[in-house]
C-alpha cells in the first residue's frame, strides 16, 4: 500500500508542473471549470457533500464530480472527514488560498457579464 501511495504522489507532482511558470503551476492544479466550481460552492455557499456539489445550477455530471474531488483532495486543496458513502468536506489552508483568486474572477465577472449581478443577488437572496 505504501508503495502505491508513494507512486500517486510522484504521479500527481508531475502533472502539476508543465513549467515554472506561477501561473502555468497554478492552473495545473485548478484550471478547470469544475474544480473552480466546487471551491466556490464550498467558500461561498458552505456546500461540504457531495448530493450539495451535484444540485448546483451548473449540472455537474456525476463521474466528472466524483473525479474533481479525488483530484483536489490528492492535490491538498480539499479534505473530507466521515465514511465512503458519507463523506464531508472541506478546504484545506492551501483551498482558502483561493478565496482572493475566486473574489477577483467574480468582480471580472460582474464588470463584463450582463445579468451576473442579479444572478448574483438572486443567489444571495435564495441562502437567506
Amino acid at each position: 500500500m505504501y508503495f502505491y501511495e508513494r507512486m500517486k504522489k510522484v504521479e500527481v507532482d508531475r502533472i502539476q508542473r508543465r513549467s515554472d511558470c506561477p501561473l502555468s503551476c497554478s492552473l495545473d492544479l485548478i484550471g478547470d471549470k469544475w474544480s473552480l466550481l466546487i471551491i466556490r460552492d464550498m467558500l461561498f455557499f458552505g456546500k461540504s457533500t457531495y448530493n450539495e456539489f451535484l444540485n448546483s445550477g451548473e449540472g455537474i455530471s456525476t463521474n466528472i464530480l466524483n473525479d474533481r474531488l479525488i483530484k483536489l483532495t490528492e492535490l491538498g486543496l480539499i479534505s473530507y472527514t466521515g465514511t465512503a458513502k458519507r463523506k464531508k468536506y472541506e478546504l484545506t489552508a492551501k483551498g482558502l488560498d483561493l478565496k482572493p483568486v475566486l473574489q477577483s474572477i467574480v468582480e471580472f465577472g460582474l464588470k463584463h457579464f450582463k445579468g451576473s449581478k442579479k444572478h448574483l443577488q438572486e443567489k444571495i437572496k435564495s441562502l437567506q
